[in-house]
């Protein structure tokens, strides 16, 4: 079995960095797999742009995840110029990959990931998931869109996972605070997070809010412990530093930042978003607050913080969810979904 996953480049974002875990996964279950992105355009003001990344930190190792898949990387102008085995999958992950794929003349068998879908479409969007293509999905609560988008069934959902070699409760570390990722993407509702860290701030000083980014520390949040670009094992200590973590979104896929705090021990409190409600029960692993509503982003808070018998216990469900989401099951997940396609599709 040959598996191509299509990306749009080396970024450090979501997408790029769970399709690196989970092609690294197939290869462990000896499954060839490689990734393809398509090849960088030069230009004055992309050369501009990748001094002032090296400049400001953000290149090197800090540019992107493919750095950690261990399978080759190969780069094209037009899908059809690579090489392909016999009856290869090619997967286009996320939205803009699609009509790469879909235009392939190449008798490979075509497959779309969906890992999420925005607040905002646009033209591409619908284009990218309209149509019939074989699709699958990382959330059930996506289906019921994409199925009305396309016409067609989802065929399978292959959830993200969560190594927890890398992230995991501590004992050494004291967990007395807030906890938040700040992404500017809209999906991401971040005028919502920022004013709620305000909020939270104004109203519970005492407790320290403890954020990490890819990006500049934005003057709302001066008053956090603000980090950017963790590695790994510096955003598992960042975790552990807290007993809410909080997310905004006003949607998401499976929300790999969800799973990475209910991993270490942390209590979501996450907007009613359909990725998070995949994996959040309300008051079983972590509470659930209706977007916009502030307010009770605070209520809940207040509860995890006064409480301790309800922090031990939602804080309990957290882990015992991410002990059921590893990696390994998830490429199981894929890899049985890929055997099952193999023998019903034709390319």
């Amino acid at each position: 079995m040959n598996v191509t996953f299509v990306l749009p480049g080396d970024y450090r974002s979501g997408g790029v960095r769970v399709t690196v875990i989970m092609a690294n996964a197939l290869l462990e279950k000896g499954i060839a797999c490689r990734i393809a992105c398509p090849k960088p355009r030069l230009s004055l003001g992309s050369i501009a742009k990748s001094l002032r990344d090296k400049a400001s930190g953000r290149g090197g190792r800090n540019a992107g995840w493919l750095h950690q898949f261990s399978g080759p990387t190969a780069y094209y102008k037009n899908l059809d110029e690579l090489d392909y085995a016999k009856d290869e999958f090619v997967i286009a992950v996320g939205t803009y990959m699609v009509n790469d794929v879909r235009r392939m003349a190449k008798p490979v068998r075509k497959i779309r990931y969906n890992h999420g879908m925005p607040t905002d479409p646009k033209p591409e969007h619908a284009d990218a998931w309209q149509g019939s293509m074989a699709t699958i999905t990382v959330s059930k609560t996506l289906i019921e869109k994409l199925e009305t988008e396309s016409g067609d069934k989802v065929l399978a959902v292959v959830p993200n996972g969560i190594d927890r070699s890398q992230y995991y409760p501590r004992k050494d570390m004291p967990r007395d605070g807030i906890g938040a990722v700040f992404n500017p993407h809209q999906n991401k509702a971040p005028r919502d997070m920022l004013r709620l860290l305000q909020l939270a701030n104004e109203r519970f000083p005492e407790i320290p809010q403890y954020i990490f980014s890819t990006e500049p520390c934005p003057p709302e949040l001066s008053h956090t412990r603000y980090t950017r670009y963790p590695p790994v094992d510096q955003a598992c200590r960042i975790y552990n530093q807290a007993k809410a973590w909080l997310m905004t979104s006003k949607t998401e896929g499976l929300p790999g930042v969800a799973l990475e705090a209910m991993s270490c021990g942390c209590v979501m409190v996450s907007s009613d978003n359909d990725g998070s409600l995949e994996i959040i029960r309300h008051n079983e692993n972590g509470l659930i607050a209706p977007q916009p509503e502030l307010q009770t982003y605070l209520s809940h808070i207040e509860s995890i913080f006064s409480d301790d018998a309800l922090f031990a216990r939602l804080s309990a469900g957290a882990i015992a969810t991410a002990e059921s989401m590893t990696w390994d099951r998830a490429a199981e997940r894929m890899a049985n979904f890929l055997k099952e396609f193999s023998t019903q599709a034709k390319p």
